[in-house]
């Protein structure tokens, strides 16, 4: 089953439910890094959130980026994956997309249905 990794900001916890069903349901399984929920407690944990989120990535097909508004973390993960060559599908949820937003996925999309069609329609090697 081919995999996807759902970059987003910590308190994104709709985008993530949604994105969760919705890649389920076109044989996708979604790996979430809010299972590992370090909120109000990153401080000292960095090094251990970072190297987790960063392997989680590696080991995935895809990432499902939400960019509906600004968030550091979204961007890192969202240039690690371009960097490993792997495809990023970014949701922007209709906010206008940042060009360093655009240069790194593989596909921009408004709505999240729609992202996660583009995601199941990618030919991945």
């Amino acid at each position: 089953m081919r995999r996807v990794y759902l970059a987003g900001p910590p308190y994104a916890d709709e985008y993530r439910r949604r994105a969760s069903a919705l890649v389920r349901s076109v044989d996708w399984e979604p790996v979430d890094p809010m299972r590992r929920d370090f909120r109000g407690r990153t401080q000292g944990n960095e090094t251990q959130i970072v190297e987790s989120d960063l392997a989680e990535i590696e080991s995935c097909d895809a990432v499902l980026a939400a960019f509906m508004s600004p968030d550091e973390g979204t961007a890192m993960e969202a240039w690690y994956a371009h960097t490993l060559g792997t495809p990023v599908v970014a949701y922007t949820g209709g906010t206008p997309a940042h060009p360093w937003t655009v240069y790194v996925a593989a596909v921009v999309c408004a709505d999240l249905e729609e992202a996660v069609r583009a995601l199941a329609a990618m030919k991945l090697d």
